[in-house]
């Protein structure tokens, strides 16, 4: 008499006669070929129902919709008693037995700006942070598949395709490029100035890197290449009469600043690009390097704004611009600490001249020591980064009425101040409020971006440097969110059979 109990892929006999080794080997192998049979049923089912799958991940360079499958194997080791002298059975009467079961799946890498990570090694199909970069499908895959083909865009105004983006390429304001995906190419445009200064540094590759939206601006698809026009086309430079003076490079140029040189003028660019107009290697008309390397870092100071001949005649007097009368005049200069620092279209008075803070992020300079209006301390003219002349006045100013903000612009009651946490102490929508000035008090209104930007909103303060990251100015605000309405409720029927009990965690 036998009998066999069977648990998962261990067979264990026992019996009141001893049965002869080949009956015993010969039952467990059945069974195990049983076993295998139903185990693969069932974690696969029907083989021809899995949908195909694509081309496996690779570690190459993927954007938004690329599909990919990964390969996941898992190995499981067990140990049985056997048979001496039956087919792998050790000497002390053991069979360990190693079983490998490998999964394959599907993954499609996601839209918007997690799209950047598909192309990253810590990112990839099926590891630790692969749900933040790839959607995985919920059933396995056999076989290949061929990935669906995306519907284009619609094409962009511009016609053919335009240069191919080049990573490290010093692009202008508006430049437009074009990036090759599957099927078609699509374009985009440089941001203007000055953020075109990212438009060709890594991280801002448009359509893939993490900060492309930063700098580059989606256009629509192109085919084929901008057919050439029947003929070139160039912009008329205006006659500007006699020559202003040469460029000199010792001369301290500003903005507006006209200069010539080979019979074309040249006008200073305006602040911050001014700066350069008296740097070396920035005269007008020049380049640097030479071949592939060239190089030409004037048109970032300098525009081409006519040409000239002979010399500028000179007038009978010099003409000087009007400073319009102020009336009184408001306080003289003093630095000032961040809680009550000068802001944008404050006033202040040196000497009898009337000085207005530039706007942001000009205005941080105002109440800095070194910035006192018409005073050059180490820095000469630094405080002309900082003021401008508006006008002259004339003994003290009356005290102005209690300030007011646009209404257009307001949103209503202030919410909370904001405060620093971590990068997910804010959401999307969160508003936050940051005081601008104590007294008079003034206070505006900032909103927190969408993911992935939005975990910035609590690593930076929305008026300091980094805070555009994650947040966008929602517009002023006056006083706090008031309390509601005194709460209201539905009316509830009464049970009429007395309160059950008090709810309890140590309930089940």
């Amino acid at each position: 008499q036998l009998e066999v109990v069977v648990r998962s892929q261990k067979t264990t006999t026992r019996s009141h006669q001893e049965p002869s080794n080949l009956f015993i080997d010969t039952l467990k192998r059945t069974m195990f070929k049983v076993q295998s049979i139903v185990l693969t049923a069932a974690l696969f089912g029907d083989a021809s129902a899995l949908t195909g799958c694509f081309a496996r991940y690779n570690g190459g360079s993927y954007s938004a919709g690329d599909q990919v499958s990964s390969t996941t194997s898992t190995t499981d080791t067990t140990t049985e008693s056997c048979t001496l002298g039956s087919t792998g059975c050790g000497s002390s009467g053991y069979k360990t037995t190693t079983t490998t079961t490998s999964e394959t799946y599907n993954y499609k890498c996601r839209d918007g700006a997690a799209s950047a990570w598909c192309s990253q090694s810590a990112y990839v199909p099926n590891g630790i942070y692969s749900g933040s970069a790839w959607e995985k499908e919920s059933a396995q895959c056999a076989g290949s598949a061929t990935p669906a083909t995306a519907p284009t865009p619609a094409a962009w105004t511009g016609g053919g395709c335009p240069k191919a983006y080049s990573g490290g390429t010093e692009y202008d304001a508006d430049d437009v490029v074009s990036v090759a995906k599957t099927g078609y190419s699509m374009v985009y445009q440089c941001a203007a100035k000055p953020t075109n200064q990212f438009c060709g540094q890594a991280g801002y590759s448009p359509g893939t890197d993490q900060y492309w939206e930063q700098a580059w601006s989606e256009l629509g698809s192109c085919t084929g290449t901008i057919a050439p026009t029947d003929s070139p086309s160039f912009n008329v430079l205006t006659d500007e009469g006699g020559c202003p003076g040469e460029y000199d490079a010792a001369v301290e140029y500003e903005e507006a600043d006209k200069v010539s040189k080979m019979g074309l003028v040249y006008q200073c660019q305006s602040y911050p690009q001014s700066q350069h107009c008296k740097q070396d290697g920035y005269e007008p008309g020049t380049s640097i390097g030479s071949g592939a390397q060239i190089v030409e870092y004037w048109k970032d100071a300098w525009l081409v704004v006519g040409y000239c001949s002979g010399s500028i005649t000179p007038t009978t007097s010099p003409v000087y611009v009007s400073l319009p009368n102020m009336g009184g005049c408001p306080d003289t200069w003093s630095t000032k600490s961040a809680a009550d620092a000068f802001e944008e279209g404050d006033r202040v008075s040196s000497n009898g001249l009337v000085y207005q803070c530039k706007s942001w992020p000009y205005s941080g300079h105002c109440g800095q020591a070194g910035y006192e209006p018409n005073v050059d301390p180490a820095t000469p003219d630094a405080w002309k980064d900082a003021w401008t002349a508006v006008g002259y006045c004339m003994g003290s100013m009356g005290p102005t009425s209690a300030p007011s903000f646009d209404p257009a612009n307001s949103v209503g009651a202030c919410p909370d101040e904001w405060s620093s946490g971590t990068n997910t102490k804010y959401e999307e929508g969160d508003m936050v409020s940051v005081t601008v000035s104590s007294i008079p008090l003034r206070k505006v209104a900032y909103k927190c971006k969408a993911w992935p930007f939005s975990g910035h909103c609590g690593q930076f303060n929305p008026t300091q440097f980094g805070g555009d990251q994650g947040w966008t100015l929602a517009g002023s605000c006056l006083g706090s969110i008031g309390p509601t309405a005194s709460p209201s409720f539905d009316s509830i029927a009464p049970l009429g059979m007395g309160c059950p009990a008090e709810w309890s965690a140590s309930n089940t």
